[in-house]
């Protein structure tokens, strides 16, 4: 459910992708559900109708929040008021983006549901279980150092996407990052199997009413209750040591990495204010 939420979140990408994104996210939509389930005529015309609202929805009044948080964020960087508490702030916002998404899609997903047959399921499940086996082999097959020089290599490219050329000093802070945080590969693994296994459970049952309802709801507003506490800790350990990375490499911009980050955000405000007034 999470990738077919994307589709609708998508918008934050940055350069030239975003119009086409969002202007095309119902096919999009399609593209990931053909990889997990086959609907019938019924089913794709429930979506449709479902989708087109969500999109609606989406554009008269959520585009507008994510502009105007942007808008902010270029202001504290311009007026350097960037701290951790700013970066936390802007973080905790986009968060808040993401649940009201959230809240929006889930109950049109949960009325859908009972729609979903035995067969359906099964496919649905034993996809993301695949792809999950997938994904975890292949974390396996990599060395550390492969695994290192990939990260480095990912982080790299999108801190020049945002700033430029890097210096040697940015540089050597993304590979101290590297070294402050810890794995979650193994524990995120083990929470969406845990997650979608209490899903599945669910729908092998023939109930489908409102206890059937009640519960998915639940579910899928609350997946994180599923995360342990493992996991959660290192997520609050890597946050901040992000948060603190994010600080160091604002504090060393040049004045020309400055005006490439606040143009690279002129641009995603302009694209987002552009598709907010598109009729």
């Amino acid at each position: 459910m999470r990738k077919l939420l994307m589709v609708l979140a998508l918008l934050t990408m940055t350069g030239c992708s975003t119009k086409f994104i969002y202007k095309n996210a119902d096919w999009l939509s399609y593209w990931y559900l053909d990889d997990y389930v086959s609907m019938t005529d019924e089913q794709e015309a429930q979506f449709d109708t479902r989708l087109l609202s969500w999109l609606e929805w989406h554009k008269t009044q959520e585009l507008t929040r994510y502009a105007e948080q942007l808008t902010l964020l270029k202001s504290d960087i311009e007026n350097d008021k960037i701290t951790l508490a700013r970066i936390e702030y802007h973080q905790t916002q986009m968060l808040a983006h993401w649940y009201r998404l959230r809240g929006k899609v889930v109950p049109d997903l949960v009325d859908m549901a009972p729609m979903l047959s035995e067969t359906q399921a099964k496919e649905l499940f034993d996809a993301l279980a695949e792809g999950e086996a997938e994904r975890a082999e292949k974390r396996a097959k990599r060395s550390e150092q492969k695994k290192h020089k990939r990260w480095l290599r990912e982080r790299e490219k999108n801190l020049k996407r945002w700033i430029g050329k890097l210096s040697a000093e940015q540089e050597s802070r993304i590979a101290q990052l590297y070294d402050q945080q810890s794995s979650t590969a193994d524990l995120w693994t083990d929470y969406r199997t845990r997650y979608q296994g209490e899903l599945r459970a669910l729908f092998a049952q023939s109930e489908r009413g409102d206890v059937f309802k009640a519960r998915l709801s639940e579910l899928l507003m609350a997946p994180e209750v599923f995360r342990s506490e493992q996991l959660n800790q290192a997520q609050v350990k890597n946050r901040q040591a992000n948060h603190q990375y994010l600080l160091d490499v604002y504090m060393s911009l040049s004045e020309k990495q400055k005006k490439r980050l606040v143009s690279e955000l002129e641009e995603v405000i302009e694209d987002i204010q552009s598709l907010a007034e598109d009729e």
